[in-house]
């Protein structure tokens, strides 16, 4: 499934006639020549073999139901970018040299050819889907910093870095690219700029997990610049099929634990809703890694109720509560999402732990795409009572999203292709396929169960010990998110509430810091 990544170099000249008529003096043409040639004995290492893509159908101009906004993370990104934009005086003290990096990374853009790209849209392939990874050698692990990856940037070591990106930029916006022609453009540059950043003064000593940071800082940056280009391209069908998710997840928003055969428990809610808003933060984020993470949490969050609940025994209800979870939230462009992270999230990463989450959505969104009676348990009879039923509420909740295409209906969200041939709307996973990797998610699921999960270990510590009266509830008062406090209230009812306000408070209403803070006045209650 995953390809190596790789690219194919073919000279391409300049024509000094061209040129001359640009200009530009014979020393001067003879001058880039050799600049050129220098370049290309340079890229010589990227020649491994392109792999094949499907031809990409056209994009229809469809609307999606309002999805949240997406603000810029990490802080305010937009402004350390436009400080890192407001720099060109720099830049211009070395014109020669700029122009000889124009150069170079136009020869990435020289190279590209729509029907080679190293790795299409995403289809799973389930005998290389990723091993759920082993664990490994605890080591001192060094925390990405974007924020320190952006200082390096703007620091003058790294002027011929910041020359070669703001000249790739500057390439790339020159006329729309297919996505298989961005997926080659983007991992091309990305390789190249690698080489120079570890030739580089400022990273040229670094550890191999410095670098890696490095690394991801670049894919980072990179991404956040071309994310309106990128996301949901208009040369795919990504759009159509978000579409459709969308009104299948609407239709079954019916479902319920027991149509999964998922255990109810007095914890489901609490962990659900924590798993689910983790889901619906993907939105929030431009970065590949970024939504990345987010698939992730979400996916420890279920591992860690299922642990807490049921032990290793419970490892088979993983694919199920992940289906559930994507249900409840129906994350808007859950498709485009996924599309996104696959084709432009560096591969190696996709090959770890990372991977394996990812493998496991798409599973998810398969069973959903397929899924009809047969698929839950429920009688036929039931199962058509609560489709009519839905549907009727979806037509008064949302007339005006059917305005001008094709309506809502049981028979075109059940069954796309039937009543709307001209899209594109092959899932995932086929039917068998899905079914598969829900035998092998289990199986994955009870090796995660037996190894440690730091991210939510602690999480589930206390929950079930015998629940104490809540205090009552706190008065009207300032709050940063009501919402969040209630969460808190949910996960930790051994905890006073007002305990739990002041630590939200106090961590500024971050609700990640303050769990991790309930979490030690938990364990400390534990001991006494």
């Amino acid at each position: 499934m995953y390809a190596i990544r790789s690219i194919a170099v073919k000279p391409a000249r300049v024509a000094v006639p061209a040129m001359a008529a640009r200009g530009f003096s014979a020393a001067a043409v003879m001058k880039k020549d050799v600049l050129q040639d220098l370049f290309l004995k340079e890229l010589k290492a990227y020649k491994p073999q392109p792999v094949a893509a499907s031809e990409e159908s056209a994009a229809k101009d469809l609307k999606l139901p309002p999805a949240p906004a997406v603000p810029e993370i990490e802080g305010d990104i937009s402004q350390q970018l436009a400080a890192y934009d407001a720099e060109p005086e720099e830049i211009a003290h070395h014109h020669n040299t700029s122009e000889n990096n124009n150069k170079e990374v136009e020869n990435i853009f020289n190279q590209v050819n729509d029907h080679q790209a190293r790795r299409p849209s995403l289809q799973l392939d389930l005998d290389t889907q990723p091993e759920q990874p082993q664990k490994q050698k605890q080591q001192a692990e060094i925390p990405f910093d974007f924020n320190r990856f952006l200082e390096q940037m703007k620091s003058r070591t790294a002027k011929p870095i910041t020359r070669y990106f703001k000249s790739f930029l500057q390439a790339f916006d020159r006329r729309p690219w297919t996505v298989n022609e961005q997926i080659k453009i983007i991992q091309d540059f990305l390789d190249f700029i690698y080489v120079k950043m570890r030739e580089n003064d400022i990273w040229k000593d670094m550890s191999d997990q410095e670098f890696c940071n490095a690394k991801e800082g670049m894919e980072k940056l990179v991404m956040n610049r071309l994310y309106s280009a990128t996301f949901c391209s208009r040369t795919t069908d990504d759009k159509e099929r978000d579409e459709i998710l969308y009104q299948k997840i609407s239709i079954f928003r019916w479902i319920r634990e027991r149509h999964l055969d998922i255990p109810e428990t007095e914890h489901n809610e609490a962990f659900f809703t924590f798993a689910q808003s983790e889901l619906l933060k993907m939105n929030n984020y431009k970065a590949p890694r970024d939504k990345l993470i987010c698939i992730l949490n979400c996916c420890k969050v279920i591992f860690g109720l299922i642990k807490q609940v049921e032990g290793e025994a419970g490892a088979d209800k993983f694919l199920p509560i992940l289906i559930y979870v994507i249900i409840r939230a129906n994350p808007p462009r859950l498709v485009s999402n996924t599309q996104y992270i696959y084709r432009f999230r560096n591969i190696d990463q996709l090959q770890a732990e990372s991977g394996y989450y990812l493998t496991n959505l798409m599973g998810a969104i398969a069973f959903i795409e397929t899924m009809d009676d047969k698929s839950l348990s429920i009688t036929k009879e039931e199962f058509d009572s609560h489709i009519e039923q839905t549907m009727n509420e979806l037509k008064k909740e949302r007339p005006s999203i059917t305005l001008d295409k094709e309506k809502i209906s049981y028979e075109s969200a059940l069954h796309p292709s039937r009543s709307s041939p001209s899209i594109s709307t092959q899932s995932l996973l086929d039917s068998s396929k899905a079914v598969n990797l829900l035998e092998k998610g289990s199986l994955l699921a009870q090796k995660t169960m037996q190894k440690p999960l730091s991210f939510v270990g602690k999480l589930f510590q206390g929950l079930t010990e015998d629940e104490e009266e809540s205090s009552p509830p706190l008065p009207p008062r300032p709050s940063y998110n009501d919402q969040d406090l209630q969460t808190l209230y949910n996960m930790f009812p051994n905890i006073d509430p007002t305990v739990c306000y002041l630590v939200l408070n106090a961590n500024q209403g971050v609700l990640a810091n303050s769990i991790e803070n309930l979490l030690e006045i938990s364990n400390q209650q534990q001991h006494r």
